[in-house]
């Protein structure tokens, strides 16, 4: 019976290593020291894949295909988000066109077929979605639940936030403090996928701008946010977004209309794929509006300093979760977009987003801050919240660092130690440097 190729069959084959000795499609040889993480997003099949071709290592993001030509059937050769792909991987090579990048910029291609140590069939029969931890790691079980262990993951966690203090600190020196906190949080609304767009709006829309412009509505904050960031009905490509009456949004049409600003994004700039419709781009910068609305009075800067100071020492992360918290209002409480309705009712800015933002941006921005300023016990207090912050919910990187330490799926781990995992990965396994690794070291 013929073997069905498969892209999963593809990726398992790269994946386990199951082709050695390969080269590119300009016959350099190429040797895998780390296959990567299986994505499940856009954009890549793997994350942070490490390899050499001649002398070179090269790290970066994967894209697996059954045919060499699938790069240009699909289109990847015009889409920004496949930029960052370093390797092409295809079982078969069926084009005479090199791997073209949108910006340009081309990329090697590796064709497995003619590396295959194994027939075909007998390797889909073994094709699985085992996981097979670094070889540094397969000792953790012995000291992952030691004492040890602990104190590392609590030092791995205080070296990612002293990393995120000194980030703010440098900046705090060249930038006025409300835009490097405004700049943060929109970044942080974005998500992975929308991370750089809200970051980029945050710069061509300043806070000094949306704190000023009047009147002071929530209704002339999102008009301005949404309008820059390319997404209100009129500057949307599908033709129902054009066709939606609605009081409210034909009022944010009109204030739009009013500003005369040019400078704006494309929706194109803006991630929908595979993005939870929760977590849509419209409903985060609406998040977003309501947050400087929270704060218009004392301003962002201001309003997020004293909810810091005022955190009680009984209600530390539930307090300060609860002033970026923001359920649904108005148009949003029943839409996940323009002319995109929802069954039931959700936050804006839930608990856990909330969690996230606090831990990675208000934090260590204000311990920042209380530097700067001369403020010892802002720093002091902010130190404290962090190690005794509660457990966050579990992301990608999370999920998978518990499992590359073989650490049981639902391991209760402070936010400390859960951004100790963060740090380990980032530093260590992302890189392969496992002969560095704190916990490689550390195992005796």
């Amino acid at each position: 019976m013929k073997t069905e190729i498969s892209e999963k069959l593809v990726a398992h084959i790269w994946q386990h290593r199951l082709a050695p000795n390969l080269s590119t499609d300009a016959g350099e040889q190429l040797q895998v020291i780390y296959p990567g993480r299986v994505s499940n997003d856009s954009g890549c099949d793997f994350r942070d894949a490490v390899f050499t071709i001649g002398n070179k290592i090269i790290k970066g993001n994967i894209e697996i295909h059954v045919k060499s030509s699938q790069w240009y059937s699909h289109g990847h050769y015009r889409d920004p988000k496949y930029n960052s792909i370093v390797l092409h991987i295809a079982m078969w090579n069926d084009s005479q066109s090199p791997a073209l990048l949108q910006n340009g910029k081309t990329i090697p291609t590796v064709c497995l077929s003619p590396f295959l140590s194994n027939y075909l069939d007998e390797l889909s029969h073994r094709a699985s979605l085992t996981f097979y931890p670094l070889p540094s790691c397969l000792e953790a079980p012995r000291y992952s639940g030691t004492e040890a262990f602990t104190k590392l993951l609590t030092a791995a966690g205080e070296e990612r936030f002293a990393a995120k203090i000194s980030s703010f600190r440098k900046t705090l020196k060249e930038e006025e403090a409300g835009q490097v906190l405004f700049r943060g949080i929109a970044r942080a609304l974005g998500y992975v996928k929308n991370a750089e767009p809200c970051e980029k709006l945050a710069t061509r829309l300043p806070l000094s701008f949306l704190e000023e412009v009047k009147p002071a509505t929530n209704a002339v904050k999102q008009a301005w946010i949404l309008g820059i960031a390319g997404l209100l009905p009129s500057q949307r490509s599908k033709p129902r977004y054009k066709l939606i009456e609605d009081r409210e949004i034909d009022n944010l049409e009109a204030i739009w209309q009013s500003s005369g600003a040019v400078n704006t994004m494309k929706e194109t700039d803006w991630s929908f794929f595979r993005v939870r419709p929760d977590n849509f781009p419209t409903r985060r910068l609406i998040a977003l509006s309501y947050i400087l609305g929270r704060y218009h009075k004392p301003g962002l800067l201001q309003g997020i300093l004293k909810l810091v100071e005022k955190t009680p020492p009984q209600a530390q992360y539930r307090w300060l979760e609860n002033g970026l918290t923001m359920g649904s209002q108005g148009y949003w409480a029943n839409h996940l977009d323009f002319g995109i309705t929802k069954t039931r009712s959700s936050a804006l800015l839930g608990q856990d987003k909330a969690a996230e933002i606090v831990i990675n941006i208000v934090l260590p921005f204000v311990c920042a801050w209380g530097e700067i300023a001369a403020e010892p016990e802002l720093k002091k207090k902010t130190v404290e919240i962090y190690h005794h912050y509660s457990k966050l919910r579990d992301n990608e990187l999370t999920r998978y660092m518990k499992q590359q330490l073989l650490l049981k799926p639902d391991v209760g781990l402070p936010a400390c130690q859960q951004q100790g995992l963060l740090h380990i990965f980032k530093t260590y396994c992302r890189y392969r440097n496992c002969t560095e690794c704190l916990v490689a070291l550390n195992q005796s």
